[in-house]
């Protein structure tokens, strides 16, 4: 497969941020499920070992509802509840002593012992789920983290089918509820049953644990079937070169069992994520995490961790008489397979991607025997995320464009831009926020700026190559307009500012106006959200326009101001494409299609109803755009 790198690099001003660091553990059971302790112990032990949050997220549930469990008059588990009892009080701990000695003890909900917990900037509980489920009797398991309704396990006919099934479900509820959530894969070498070959085939995945603290979790492989570090690169590697973001590497505990000790035991305290985040929060923690601003660490702890997009420098919190090796990993261009670019004693280290680079980590070893191990002989470590060089993938050149496609929110898919592109789609959205003279790209205010999300970077970098290797277009059989919709989240004018003077930079892949005289570009913006209509109508020259509300209709704009005309479908609609569309609703459907076509503009729906009978009535009316989250069935409804 061709690859390109950019022949430019990420912009070199430092977006420089705090060493702000949280400690978490993201994978933990208690009596919910197959844990051996309370949650408020569980928590209490976390909270007092100096963590700062963690996901008690036990198989198939949510701490919720009413659940009574026995108590086995066996003296290990009559001792952990006597230790409940001391520790919360008679009134707190609700339980039942019945004929023969029989003990029954409620467990709380989440929602009862969370405020005893949390406490803003010190503590806090992610409300998590571990879906459990399977394939051909291999055990699969995913974390949901900051999941906020329960999901209930999905088959499917393959590993990669069945983890892609559950994880549709959680980036289906984030888009609902606009709560940040992400999956992560666990233990993949449990029973040896997930391969790297299976996440690679994954969308929307971005994290998997390559270090798991439960006994029977195979971090390290066998003779025949390789470990967890050599999956990360192997999967990182085939990520890169489809231009995708990277997979990052959590260590966890999956803590089970807390009265026993030993190898053979599920311990507290084996694994953990450290997270640079602005402040103690689910949406803060997640962010950071999906930008890579974390290390995992089986007891490795660092004085400072600086990351940009393309280099990284971090120094280690030393003890007296243990020593360090770190070793930076990498793939260079040519090679096939990640190698040790450079190994070395030391207590810091920094890396700047070169040229030949395609990515690079860093994993560092102490000397020092890891307390409680997960194996016998396990030396403490950490492992610095991957960083890796913008590329541009090799797409089919044989994709068809689809003039009626609107990639909704395109920022959220699994491979930004590249995803909308391989389905053939030709209008893409990207909605932005300006903080300090620098266009982001987010659906909500992120709360740190992170320089791989700018409007630079994710779109305009990337399109100007992608053109460049296409002589000119964007697809190189399709010379119809090619859209980037720019949706203004922050103050129109000082917005339009900053992004006219970002696009200049980009003139030559732009369709430019001279008062309403267009020069086609391969790729013509226009402005959705917070428009600054009154500059963009007195500009005699520009570089975008701006999307029309049916309210702009009737006003004498032109549709080389004024392209494209958005709604909300349910200011027009209530058909959700169940039955037969009432009649009404169609010709109220065709009136405002009507109303924008004698304009000479597109019109475009959002907030549609993701379904192929709206679609179908939709184009049916006339609808120029469908937009929609959901890509590759859409290019496969309008192909047919």
């Amino acid at each position: 497969m061709r690859l390109f790198l950019f022949s430019f690099a990420i912009c070199c001003c430092h977006f420089g941020y705090a060493q702000n660091w949280y400690k978490g553990n993201l994978h933990t059971h208690s009596l919910w499920s197959d844990g051996d302790d309370y949650p408020e112990m569980i928590m209490d032990w976390y909270k007092n070992n100096g963590y700062h949050f963690v996901g008690l997220s036990d198989h198939n549930t949510f701490q919720e509802g009413e659940k009574w469990v026995n108590v086995p008059r066996v003296p290990e588990r009559r001792r952990t509840f006597e230790r409940y009892l001391r520790t919360f009080g008679p009134d707190w701990v609700q339980y039942k002593k019945g004929p023969n000695d029989s003990l029954k003890v409620r467990l709380k909900n989440l929602s009862e012992y969370r405020s005893y917990f949390d406490e803003a900037g010190k503590f806090l509980i992610l409300k998590s789920e571990e879906v459990s489920t399977s394939y051909d009797s291999k055990p699969i398991h995913i974390n949901m983290t900051n999941v906020q309704n329960l999901i209930r396990p999905q088959r499917g006919n393959s590993v990669a089918e069945v983890m892609q099934n559950n994880i549709d479900l959680l980036v289906a509820q984030r888009r609902q509820t606009g709560q940040p959530m992400f999956p992560h894969i666990n233990h993949p070498n449990f029973f040896y049953a997930i391969t790297a070959d299976d996440l690679m085939k994954l969308r929307h995945e971005r994290f998997f644990e390559v270090h798991n603290g439960h006994p029977l979790v195979n971090n390290y492989g066998d003779a025949k079937r390789e470990g967890t570090e050599s999956m990360w690169d192997k999967i990182n590697t085939h990520f890169v070169r489809q231009g995708r973001p990277l997979m990052y590497g959590l260590a966890t505990d999956d803590s089970h069992n807390y009265q026993f000790f030993g190898l053979e035991y599920s311990n507290t305290g084996r694994g953990w994520v450290m997270v640079n985040a602005p402040s103690l929060s689910p949406r803060a923690l997640i962010e950071a995490m999906e930008a890579g601003r974390f290390y995992a660490t089986s007891g490795v702890e660092l004085v400072s961790l600086h990351q940009t997009p393309a280099s990284f420098s971090f120094r280690i919190k030393t003890e007296p008489d243990i020593s360090y090796t770190i070793q930076l990993i990498g793939l260079k261009k040519g090679k096939d397979r990640a190698e040790i670019l450079r190994e070395f004693k030391g207590t810091e280290a920094s890396y700047t991607l070169t040229d030949d680079d395609l990515w690079v980590r860093a994993k560092i070893i102490s000397s020092k025997a890891k307390y409680n191990p997960y194996s016998a002989g396990e030396l403490e470590t950490a492992w610095i995320q991957p960083i890796a060089h913008l590329q541009v993938p090799a797409l089919n050149p044989n994709v068809v464009a689809l003039p009626n496609a609107h990639a909704h929110n395109d920022y959220e898919q699994s491979r930004p831009l590249w995803d909308a592109l391989e389905q053939g789609f030709t209008s893409i959205e990207a909605d932005v926020y300006l903080i300090n003279d620098t266009l982001f790209v987010s659906h909500e205010r992120p709360s740190f700026n992170n320089a791989a999300t700018t409007l630079e970077n994710l779109y305009l970098k990337p399109l100007t190559e992608h053109i460049r290797q296409n002589n000119g277009l964007v697809y190189p059989n399709y010379k119809g307009p090619v859209y980037l919709m720019i949706d203004f989240k922050t103050e129109a004018e000082s917005t339009y500012k900053a992004l006219d003077k970002l696009l200049q930079s980009y003139r030559g892949i732009l369709t430019s106006y001279k008062g309403n005289t267009p020069t086609k570009g391969a790729v013509t913006v226009f402005i959705s959200g917070n428009r600054p209509i009154e500059t963009l109508q007195k500009a005699k020259t520009r570089l975008a326009s701006f999307d029309g509300r049916p309210a702009d209709l009737g006003k004498k704009l032109s549709p080389e101001l004024m392209p494209v005309v958005s709604d909300n479908y349910n200011n027009h609609l209530t058909w959700r494409g169940k039955d037969e569309m009432p009649a009404e609703q169609f010709q109220k459907l065709q009136a405002l299609v009507q109303r924008v076509h004698k304009e000479g503009k597109k019109l475009r729906l959002w907030a549609c109803p993701e379904d192929p009978a709206v679609w179908a009535k939709l184009r049916e009316a006339g609808a120029d755009f469908i937009s929609t989250d959901q890509l590759e069935l859409v290019k496969e409804f309008l192909k047919k």
